[in-house]
């Protein structure tokens, strides 16, 4: 009777403090039943947990995991992790003699201390955290990860198998050669290589903070697809090109073959069959599907820039560049459509690029043609928003390098009575490239005003004006041989609401 009056002052206090402050009796009763079938339930769950443990004594841990076991949130700030403490006492009499006894001593605790006495902290249980060490052999840029000039400041002060009797070595100097190194630069170079040489007795050997292992496999497989793409026989380039195009275990390459194209088109400017080698090795994992090629993107891009608007690609001006420009442009849009979902700034970014390699008039013809031709194959939009606007600049700055066939007819730049000598040659190289911008130029303008005559003619509600009455407003707007090409294109005369939109987009 004294433990349910105790309970049901206990359930009153409890019913006042949430807000119920005539609790019936009937109801405190039918709450202490219940919370003590709860208790009783607790204790033996807890009790099983003792008896597997392999113990005598109940423990806080016990009480914790019974209550786990139920959905019940566990206890805190209580813990079994105190010392066990035993006394020693004496059992027996004189007669049969006394035998010593160890037996853990309870301890006496007032519970109106404990309810009064704060509080303690809850403790920090044991969690677990995951994240993204690398993608695809690229570690992403987080918190949890080392930043660059931290892995950089370990991996200097990483030292293996130092002589503990030597003195402290620096990598790339000799121990004891300090002030030789200062004394001047070929008695440091000295040390460097002898340092080098002797690393594994007294130097400091720096290794990489992650290494890639591939297997003899790869290796194998890597040399000999990079050896048939700069290979000058079509079938076994072809046959590279095809391995890289569809094999499906190439992830571990990528990051080399991504390298490769870096390094050649970089240092291989003049070399015409590197590069559209380079190009084709591109387009080729580009187009295996089973590649992430999104993490390389932006060691990919330069390369392929410098293929659309490089200065000079090729030993002289005469080799066919202009095919390797175009298939990079081919590359730089695949890229844009590819991609250009995920980052919405990769098409902004590249258009961006070529705008301002076609209003440079410092840059050479060959970068104004790749410039054009790279916001030409954009689509209409960007054409007509950004190239035909400076038409008329354009032509100003370029058409002293037509020269006078352009006016009549277009411009034969292998006519028998060309001058081949050093001043005439460099000439006909400046009018080729000219004709080159030239055309492509006229197939954005061709483009659009077939694109806009077929949407103008749908909506058309005023008449169609004729050839002689654009001529000279299209003269004013794009410049007099471009406005000559355009109109003597045929069948201009049904697309004249599209050459009205190229005058009115000047």
């Amino acid at each position: 009777m004294h433990k349910g009056l105790s309970m049901d002052i206990q359930h009153y206090d409890i019913a006042e403090s949430v807000g119920i402050p005539n609790l019936k009796d009937d109801v405190a009763v039918s709450l202490a039943q219940d919370v003590e079938y709860r208790i009783h339930e607790i204790v033996q769950e807890a009790l099983k947990f003792m008896r597997h443990g392999k113990r005598t004594k109940l423990t806080v841990d016990d009480i914790s995991n019974a209550l786990r076991v139920r959905n019940v949130e566990p206890l805190y700030g209580f813990s079994s992790a105190d010392p066990t403490r035993f006394r020693r006492t004496a059992a027996g009499n004189p007669t049969t003699g006394s035998t010593e006894l160890f037996f853990v001593e309870d301890e006496e605790l007032d519970f109106e201390t404990i309810l009064s006495a704060p509080l303690p902290r809850v403790p920090l249980d044991v969690t677990y955290t995951a994240h993204w060490l690398a993608i695809e052999g690229v570690q992403p840029a987080i918190p949890q990860n080392p930043t660059p000039s931290d892995a950089k400041t370990d991996l200097l002060h990483k030292r293996i198998k130092l002589d503990p009797a030597t003195q402290p070595v620096v990598p790339g100097i000799k121990p004891g050669s300090g002030n030789q190194a200062s004394s001047n630069s070929s008695n440091a170079n000295n040390a460097n290589n002898n340092n080098s040489n002797n690393n594994n007795n007294q130097g400091a050997e720096i290794r990489p903070l992650v290494k890639h292992v591939l297997s003899k496999e790869l290796q194998m497989y890597y040399e000999r697809i990079t050896s048939a793409v700069l290979s000058q026989d079509e079938v076994l380039r072809a046959t590279g090109i095809s391995s890289l195009q569809n094999d499906p275990g190439l992830h571990q390459l990528l990051p080399y073959f991504v390298q490769l194209v870096a390094e050649k088109v970089t240092q291989n400017t003049r070399n015409l069959p590197v590069l559209e080698a380079m190009m084709s090795m591109v387009r080729a994992l580009l187009d295996n599907d089973n590649l992430f090629v999104e993490p390389y993107l932006h060691q990919l891009m330069p390369t392929i820039l410098t293929c659309v608007v490089g200065k000079r690609l090729g030993e002289t001006p005469q080799e066919d560049h202009w095919s390797l420009r175009s298939t990079a442009i081919d590359i730089l849009l695949l890229i844009c459509h590819k991609y250009g979902a995920s980052y919405h700034t990769l098409q902004p970014r590249v258009t961006r690029t070529l705008l301002r390699a076609f209003l440079d008039p410092e840059k050479p013809l060959t970068t104004h043609y790749g410039a054009i031709l790279g916001l030409t194959r954009m689509g209409d939009e960007v054409f007509k928003t950004l190239v035909v606007p400076n038409l008329k600049t354009y032509m100003s700055v370029i058409e002293p390098d037509l020269g006078t066939e352009w006016d009549e007819n277009r411009m034969d730049i292998e006519s028998d009575n060309m001058s081949f000598s050093s001043m005439d040659g460099s000439a006909t190289v400046r009018k080729n490239e000219a004709k080159h911008c030239l055309e492509a130029i006229l197939i954005g303008l061709r483009s659009l005003i077939k694109s806009e005559s077929a949407k103008a003619a749908k909506n058309a509600t005023k008449a169609v004006p004729t050839i002689e009455d654009v001529r000279e407003p299209l003269i004013q707007a794009i410049g007099e041989p471009l406005a000559r090409s355009v109109l003597r294109e045929e069948g201009i005369e049904q697309q004249i609401l599209g050459v009205v939109v190229v005058i009115e987009s000047c």
